[in-house]
């Protein structure tokens, strides 16, 4: 990405009159330069090879290579330039096989400057603090000592995502005593405050109204709140109609700064791949995928583990959970690991009226009922994500109820 705030672009579309109106359209915007544009997706790869802009505007339905397959061999050859796709079909179905290429968003035709203007903003933001990291050019980096960012993520609703979110977060509180925030990304109907007893007088769309260039670390703590047992919560917006303000180019921001103060942040997602969620999980140093144990579960499942590799994530770093697991048979686990073509990492258990009492009364189970089935599978995966020298326990405290549920 360049460094100053300058945002080189390519366009990439077929028609030529489009071509140039977008042309036109970004001379209204004296930060965006258009270096160079091809007309189908061939030309679009070797052109973003030779002039290694920060985006590529590409239409999605080209002769010969289409923006889709363009986008996947940009994703591999030019990772660090972003690609916004344009096109005129809404369904959710053409977003996600764009989202699963590369693309870091989805723009419908027709649209106008401001909405142009500020996706162009959002994924600079996103992609400047996503590659802010890496070096200084000469092959080394810089170490510093920073936050882990652990992002929830399913892509179905309905499997316990928000309350394995907020128990993990209690539960790193009372195993580490470090500094822990939990962020509530699920933006229209989030329930993080809810879950952990905490009323809070701000939110994201606090921060979101300031503007990305605006937000400080300090602005950013004066919007957090703390929970009864001591874990830092930012609250989602409170109406639904406040979601949009909350942009990719904020979060990229919050969690960026996030990792200065705290040492855990816990990022409870919805089942999208919309902007903000990309930018938790490609800022995430861990992604604990949760999966159902039906068939409908495996197949989404499978679809977003496709997504994380055309994303170039560190698959290592995306972790299953299997939630209800003693529901089903051990057969049952094993097929739905050769499916997923990955491992089951760790698996927890059903207990409905544990969570239920939990969710009535906002408080984590992990507190109330720290020696339940439940809470000893959380506190596996708490011990799975901590560092190999801080699992100090000897080796007969390994064993038993509080491994049960972890398949490593």
């Amino acid at each position: 990405m360049a460094k100053n705030s300058e945002v080189t672009l390519v366009i990439v579309d077929d028609s030529q009159e489009m071509r140039e109106t977008l042309k036109t359209l970004l001379t209204f915007n004296e930060t965006v330069r258009v270096v160079g544009e091809a007309s189908n997706g061939e030309e679009a790869v070797e052109k973003v090879a030779e002039l290694k802009p920060d985006l590529v505007l590409m239409d999605i339905n080209m002769p010969g290579m289409d923006g889709l397959k363009a986008t996947e061999a940009i994703a591999i050859k030019s990772p660090r330039t972003g690609v916004i796709i344009i096109s005129v079909q809404e369904e959710m179905e053409y977003m996600r096989r764009a989202m699963s290429a590369g693309a870091r968003e989805y723009l419908v035709k027709p649209f106008d400057s401001d909405e142009l203007f500020r996706t162009i903003n959002n994924v600079v933001e996103k992609e400047r603090f996503r590659w802010g990291s890496v070096g200084n050019g000469n092959g080394s980096t810089q170490e510093l000592e920073r936050g882990k960012i652990i992002s929830v993520f399913s892509p179905r609703g309905g499997i316990g995502k928000s309350v394995l979110a907020t128990n993990l977060a209690a539960e790193l509180k009372r195993e580490t005593k470090d500094k822990v925030l939990c962020v509530d990304l699920s933006v229209e109907f989030g329930d993080v405050a809810l879950l952990l007893n905490c009323h809070v007088s701000s939110t994201l769309t606090n921060l979101a109204q300031t503007g990305v260039q605006a937000i400080d670390l300090e602005y950013l703590k004066s919007n957090v709140h703390t929970s009864p047992n001591g874990v830092d919560v930012l609250a989602a917006p409170t109406k639904p109609e406040y979601a949009e303000a909350v942009t990719s180019g904020v979060i990229a921001k919050v969690l960026e700064l996030a990792r200065e103060e705290w040492d855990w942040i816990v990022v409870d997602t919805r089942p999208t791949f919309a902007g903000e969620i990309l930018a938790a999980l490609d800022l995430s140093d861990d992604i604990l995928l949760m999966i159902g144990g039906d068939f409908l579960s495996l197949k989404s499942a499978t679809l977003a583990l496709q997504v994380f590799l055309s994303l170039n994530y560190n698959m290592d770093a995306v972790k299953v959970i299997l939630n209800r697991a003693n529901c089903l048979p051990n057969t049952k686990v094993l097929d739905l690991e050769k499916g997923l073509k990955k491992r089951i990492d760790f698996e927890l258990p059903a207990d409905s009226d544990l969570v239920l009492n939990s969710i009535n009364r906002g408080v984590p189970f992990v507190d109330t009922n720290p020696t339940s089935d439940l809470a000893k599978a959380v506190r596996s995966i708490v011990q799975g994500l901590l560092p190999q020298d801080a699992v100090a326990a000897p080796a007969e405290k390994k064993s038993g109820l509080l491994n049960m549920f972890a398949r490593r």
